[in-house]
């Protein structure tokens, strides 16, 4: 199980999400609630995506 940072911030009509450790991975939601779950399953997209271009630290073997 991987363990990132996420940060949430307040955006003018909505909130805004995205991971310091995951360059591209970032996710919106119309409260800070939906814009962390939205976060959650981008996270999860993105470490599969990595997985299947067999980055390293990201394979499951």
């Amino acid at each position: 199980m991987y363990k990132f940072r996420i940060i949430i911030e307040r955006a003018e009509t909505n909130f805004s999400a995205y991971s310091p450790d995951l360059p591209g991975c970032v996710a919106t939601g119309k409260t800070r609630e939906k814009a962390e779950e939205q976060m959650y399953e981008a996270i999860a997209f993105h470490i599969e995506g990595l997985e299947e271009d067999g980055a390293e630290g990201f394979r499951e073997d």
